[in-house]
């Protein structure tokens, strides 16, 4: 069937020569209208020659030249959508060597009765252009010279228009101005006498300060005061500086960074961080936060010694450089960075998990005090993205390995390497965006040693998979442990002995160690997560984005989770009829896969420099199970069966978990 609006575009394409729609008439208002439309194709017409007339530029390579800009030759079925798709990278080509008035005029000599065609192109190559000046307008805070290191043409310069479009696509990407446009946001004014060029690049700086002040009082997150400011212009010299400042029950912690990007004038970026911090963790309260509503009964009903509860005190300081790869859009980076930590645990879970996994190769109240990380990361950053902050086309990949051990100065032995890959295309209509996010990390410890258990990762949230709970994505396991229960007698009443206190006879519940497995949510060591979004403008600043994520957190080296020896001789010398072999049990179907999808709307706010956001998410796999712990209690251990019978309802019953289907939520910032 061919359409009546575009008919010569489409049999063309294929070789037609004099295609023909007669006219039609619709018949009289009415319901319905019958249109027959006869076709007369034409004959398919080959191309016999391809001839370039007035090409002095690239005269020894004219017919390669054809073949490749053209992508047809000699032989083949014409095709104007190739043709027209040629002459357009023609204009290109003779734009980079400064030939920015090159006219190329078409003409064709048919021979209807053998369904062949000369193809012939005029081309009027006109003057080389060079640059004279460059000037630069709008840019009242931000320095020439930050504008003018990013351009790679310059004054004197031959007028490479590719080269021109690459330089508007680098100052995008540092988001200090309103987003340019290539035929938009420069004035080209010719000087055909002398043959030069002069450019004036007009900009619209964005806000590039953010100051705030926050404070309160809160049920879950306790009293709470804050300070920020950051600036990715300071001083109109593109340099990068932050300040943060918090003290509260939940958090304090002061970070201060900053960073260079020219350091001696030089495309040598360096920066470093100093920070230190106390986090008192409550795994219901930090999601309850997160997500805005209260989720505590929810975790409490979990049991509050199932959660992973701690205090950790810290401070330390990273140093990074990076240098970017000759005419590319790469850059190769190495950072550094040191850490003592120390760890307090409030929960049966935490204590178990952390004490016992032998990460320092210690055991005992040791493990968690004087923990030095030290450790320096390798990466490589390719990006190609058109803007930070709202991209439109482009793609970046960040490859990275960080490497922490003692031949560094630390007690900690780990490999994390990373893979994240962004893509953004312009969609089905003007405006409409495609953004694509990959990514892939693993961590493991190495040399006898695992990974810490605060560097295995927790998915959730508006970061990754937006539908569940922040952080609350993670396999549940079971580990070795003990408990003490009461004696019961065998009416149920607490058994109880007289014992001496101060000197004085009391009375005292009779109680007894038991082997049993403990809950534990220890994170997984490989994660992957794709997020995929179809970005619609609505109006002005305000965007409507379609979404699917997906997620994947999950333990492939089971070994990474065993006791250390110490701990595991003394369950057994205990237990010894509990068979204990060190190893994490994890619980069926915690692994799975999840995935949300729903609708987000976006609202760019200038004040900070993000969107703000409100989504739906609904959630098409979750896990809604019954989670069995192992049951290692044999009647053997007790002196009756109430006693038993207490116990196995303490430690050995199923506990629910049960993931939202939907959600609602608010939040600043990008998945990606």
């Amino acid at each position: 069937l061919a359409r009546a609006l575009d008919h010569q575009v489409n049999i063309r394409d294929v070789g037609g020569g004099k295609f023909r729609v007669p006219l039609f008439y619709m018949n009289r208002p009415g319901k319905r209208a019958d249109i027959v439309v006869p076709v007369e194709e034409g004959r398919q017409y080959r191309i016999a020659k391809f001839n370039l007339v007035g090409v002095k530029l690239f005269r020894a390579a004219s017919e390669r030249l054809t073949r490749e800009l053209f992508q047809m030759g000699p032989g083949d079925v014409f095709s104007t959508a190739k043709f027209r798709k040629g002459l357009e990278n023609m204009r290109k080509l003779y734009g980079e060597f400064g030939y920015i008035d090159f006219v190329p005029e078409p003409d064709f000599q048919p021979y209807p009765n053998e369904g062949k065609l000369d193809v012939i192109i005029n081309a009027d190559e006109g003057k080389q252009f060079f640059v004279r000046r460059i000037d630069f307008v709008g840019n009242t805070t931000t320095r020439d010279k930050v504008i003018r290191r990013e351009l790679l043409i310059d004054e004197g310069d031959i007028f490479n228009t590719r080269l021109w479009e690459l330089s508007i696509l680098r100052l995008n990407q540092l988001g200090y101005f309103e987003q340019l446009k290539e035929n938009e946001a420069a004035e080209i004014k010719r000087d055909t006498r002398t043959s030069t060029v002069d450019i004036t690049l007009k900009v619209k700086e964005r806000g590039k300060n953010s100051v705030g002040m926050t404070g309160g009082v809160s049920g879950i997150a306790g009293s709470f005061v804050g300070f920020n400011y950051s600036t990715n212009n300071f001083l109109g010299l593109g340099e990068t500086l932050s300040i943060d400042a918090q003290l509260g029950d939940r958090l304090r912690a002061v970070t201060f960074g900053f960073t260079e990007p020219y350091f001696l004038d030089r495309p040598i970026q360096l920066g470093f961080t100093v920070y230190t911090q106390r986090f008192n963790y409550d795994q219901g309260r930090e999601v309850s936060l997160f997500t805005g509503r209260n989720l505590l009964p929810y975790f409490e009903a979990l049991g509050k010694d199932n959660l992973l509860n701690y205090v950790s005190n810290g401070h330390g300081f990273t140093v990074f450089t990076s240098y970017p790869l000759r005419r590319t859009f790469a850059r190769v980076s190495l950072t550094y960075g040191y850490s003592t930590a120390r760890y307090t645990t409030l929960s049966t879970a935490a204590k178990i998990y952390f004490d016992y996994i032998n990460f320092q190769g210690l055991g005992g109240p040791n493990t968690l005090t004087g923990i030095r990380t030290s450790q320096i990361i390798p990466s490589y950053i390719y990006n190609t993205v058109d803007h930070p902050i709202t991209p439109t086309r482009g793609k970046s990949i960040a490859l990275s390995v960080g490497f922490a051990g003692s031949f560094l100065g630390g007690n900690v032995n780990m490999i994390q390497p990373t893979v994240d890959f962004k893509w953004f295309h312009p969609a089905l209509k003007k405006g409409h965006v495609v953004g694509l996010h990959l990514l892939g990390a693993f961590v493991s410890g190495y040399g006898g040693r695992v990974a810490p258990p605060f560097n295995r990762w927790y998915i959730g949230g508006e970061q990754d998979v937006r539908g569940f709970e922040i952080w609350g994505v993670s396999p549940v396991a079971y580990m070795p442990s003990e408990a003490v229960i009461n004696v019961l007698n065998d009416d149920g009443s607490a058994r109880q002995q007289k014992v001496i206190v101060d000197g004085r006879e009391e009375f005292a519940p009779v109680t007894r160690s038991i082997p049993v497995y403990q809950m534990i949510f220890p994170g997984g060591d490989a994660q992957g997560i794709g997020n995929f979004e179809y970005r619609i403008p609505i109006v002005g600043p305000v965007n409507l984005a379609l979404f699917f994520d997906a997620g994947l957190n999950k333990i492939l080296r089971p070994s990474q989770l065993t006791l250390n020896p110490d701990r595991l001789a003394e369950l057994n010398s205990k237990f010894p009829q509990a068979g204990f072999d060190g190893r994490v049990r994890i619980a069926a179907g915690t692994q799975r896969v999840r995935t949300s999808t729903g609708l987000e709307l976006q609202v760019l706010l200038p004040v900070v420099n993000a969107p703000f956001r409100i989504y739906w998410a609904y959630n098409p796999t979750i896990v809604r199970r019954w989670l069995q712990p192992p049951v290692v209690l044999d009647r053997s251990y007790f002196p009756n069966q109430a006693t038993f019978l207490n116990s196995v309802v303490l430690f050995g019953q199923a506990t629910p978990f049960w993931e939202r289907r939907s959600t609602f939520r608010f939040t600043i910032g990008r998945t990606f």
